[in-house]
């Protein structure tokens, strides 16, 4: 684990030092927030509650317009920082402000900053010391803010001691800390040697390349930016995940930033509360015969309402249910046809017959090698040629897991209730029919899934669903947006098993284990299932750290969560997972695909030909923007990533409308 230097070791580090020069943001204070962005997604709330819809999008609006006074500004001035009230400016224009309301919002994202600012404990600590030891302390500063804004928000913060002449702000002094212009206006105010100076803020540039190049000694300690995403997702739905990830980057400032920690308190936490949430919510409104957490999906769903029972919740006693598509939809198969012999084999699989023979549950008729690799073409001919064994064998299998549903009351009379992830219901709506059939249409089963997508509208027709994040009925952009994150979702929403394969005769199922997901689970998936857990069970109960609590999870939340992580990844996030191997064979065998893609070996041979199939592979086969942020990080295959964008612009960083 990597350890920070503390603000005594810093110091001491630098001896010579008289004058203690500091970064504001980040490194002084910081906010409540993930990332500078979402206080206007605190504005953005607060004006809708306020003052109505008219404001949705607010957010956003800001983020834009400060991009428009930017650009005005270098292009009248490349040395310049921009002003508050440019950005004001541009605002009202964007969205036809008149001046009382932009005045308004102006006051209020005044109000929001102090109302949301902390002291980074570092930056209080080393200016604790440096003052202790009698050195001179500035701040140095690139902002939009004047000074007298940024020492309202010292003041908030609790740096008492802190002047108006402490300040150096880049938007009052005509130059930034990042083109170096700011640098020669410190030393000529403080008037001091450079080599007398120690500066410390989080910006390697900035804060690190800019001074050091005018003999000032540096300190670069960035990891209040760690919790930083894209800047333009920014409204009142990634709150609370913004404020779970705030609470993590406080808590690790001292440490190392531990991303599976990190992603299943957070993102994952948010989707497993939501899933007891959406199961509870049908509890309390209707009549239930069942409620049934589907393997391997609900597995951390159902730990958290069993422990939720055990503390005194009325909540009725929830099975964990083992089914999965392969099991359903063999045990329900009563024909085989070239047309749906495909769902047998891949179209591009190699497998073996011994390994046909455990996919389909029987022993195949056939002179070729059983240990020999045969391609889909002749595998799929094998199995057609076997119907009569094939449908026999699914016939069989299809009594041993009605002894399984039997024995976890799926049968029963009444209204049954199956939470999963996702994403068709087709499975559900399969094991609906066969439960139906076997019980006289006495036992209905609805699903309540995390998300769906347009291939969820026909399963309608046979099963009450709901999707509590995303349904196809949302828009085709965020329908795309989910099928790029399935992959993620079903690596990091897991159990500590295999996949469900088979019964026992007497209905006790058979998980089949692979070294691939054996591999993840010990690496990253423990941590992370713990993680969700605990974050689960905080949010629930209430005492979560950040303050969000069951009422911050809805379904536009949960969404941007999902997002936040799943379609718009940190540097760090991506690392973690880019050893993890997602099998999702029909047999649950093999090895998997990675769930970050393996870039070309030879990128400059890829074509624009070549990808519309590249952006199909990524979609249906890996972690979409995973894979696509990981070739944007690369330098020889960024411009794979910026074509990528621009054909399909779901795929671009902004999923924020």
């Amino acid at each position: 684990m990597t350890v920070q230097l503390s603000a005594e070791q810093v110091l001491n580090e630098h001896p010579q030092a008289t004058v203690l020069s500091i970064d504001f943001f980040d490194t002084l204070i910081t906010r409540s927030v993930a990332q500078p962005t979402h206080v206007f997604a605190v504005m953005e709330q607060n004006l809708i509650a306020t003052l109505g819809d008219s404001w949705r999008g607010f957010a956003v609006a800001r983020v834009e317009a400060e991009r428009r006074a930017r650009h005005d500004a270098g292009s009248e001035n490349q040395s310049r920082d921009v002003t508050f009230g440019e950005i004001g400016l541009q605002l009202a224009r964007g969205l036809a402000l008149n001046i009382p309301d932009r005045n308004m919002v102006m006051t209020l994202e005044r109000e929001m900053e102090l109302q949301l600012v902390q002291a980074v404990p570092f930056g209080a600590a080393i200016t604790q010391a440096a003052r202790s030891r009698g050195m001179r302390v500035v701040i140095v500063s690139d902002n939009y803010m004047p000074a007298t804004h940024l020492l309202l928000m010292a003041h908030r913060a609790g740096y008492s001691w802190m002047t108006e002449t402490d300040i150096l702000v880049s938007c009052e002094h005509g130059g930034m800390k990042h083109n170096g212009m700011l640098w020669p206006v410190v030393l000529s105010t403080i008037n001091v040697s450079p080599g007398l100076i120690l500066h410390v803020g989080d910006d390697e540039r900035a804060d690190g390349e800019m001074p050091t190049a005018l003999g000032i000694a540096t300190h670069v300690r960035d990891t209040m930016r760690t919790s930083h995403r894209d800047m333009i997702n920014t409204t009142p739905a990634v709150l609370p995940l913004s404020r779970i990830e705030a609470q993590y980057r406080n808590v690790m400032d001292d440490t190392q930033w531990d991303g599976a920690e990190v992603i299943g308190g957070g993102m994952v936490a948010m989707i497993v509360a939501a899933q007891v949430i959406d199961a509870h919510f049908v509890v309390g409104h209707r009549s239930v015969a069942g409620v049934h957490f589907a393997a391997r999906d609900g597995y951390l769903a159902h730990q958290v309402w069993n422990t939720l029972r055990s503390r005194g919740w009325e909540l009725p006693e929830a099975t964990y249910t083992a089914f999965s598509r392969s099991v359903v939809w063999r045990a329900c198969l009563s024909e085989l046809t070239r047309d749906n012999v495909g769902r047998f084999v891949g179209a591009d699989e190699v497998l073996t017959v011994s390994r046909l023979e455990r996919r389909v549950g029987c022993v195949l008729n056939t002179e070729l090698d059983h240990d020999s690799p045969i391609d889909a073409s002749t595998a799929r001919d094998i199995v057609l040629k076997n119907t009569e064994s094939v449908l026999s064998a699914s016939m069989s299998l299809r009594a041993r897991l009605l002894t399984y549903l039997r024995s976890h009351e799926v049968l029963m009379a009444g209204h049954h209730v199956v939470i999963d992830l996702g994403w068709t219901g087709s499975t559900i709506a399969d094991l609906a029919d066969m439960v139906a059939s076997e019980s006289g249409d006495l036992a209905v089963l609805e699903g309540r899934l995390t998300g769906l997508y347009w291939d969820a509208t026909p399963q309608r027709m046979r099963i009450a669903m709901h999707g509590f994040a995303m349904d196809e009925f949302g828009s085709t952009d965020d329908n795309v947006r989910l099928l790029g994150v399935i992959k993620l979702l079903e690596a990091l929403v897991t159990a500590p098993h295999g996949s469900v394969v088979d019964y026992e005769e007497d209905g006790t199922p058979v998980f089949v284990e692979t070294a691939p997901e054996l591999r993840a689970y010990e690496a990253v998936m423990r941590q992370v299932g713990d993680a969700a857990v605990r974050g689960a069970l905080a949010i629930l109960d209430g005492s979560h750290p950040s303050g969000i609590t069951a009422a911050d999870l809805t379904k536009e939340t949960v969404w941007a969560a999902i997002m936040q992580v799943g379609h718009t990844p940190r540097i760090d996030e991506i690392e973690l997972l880019s050893h993890i191997n997602h099998v999702t064979s029909i047999d649950h065998e093999g090895n998997g695909r990675p769930l970050i893609a393996v870039a070309p070996e030879e990128s400059s041979k890829v074509t624009l030909d070549d990808l519309p199939t590249m952006y199909d592979t990524l979609m249906h086969r890996h972690w979409m923007q995973g894979s696509v942020r990981a070739l944007k990080a690369n330098a020889e295959t960024m411009w794979v990533a910026d074509e990528i964008y621009k054909l399909w612009p779901m795929t671009s960083p902004r999923w924020v409308p």
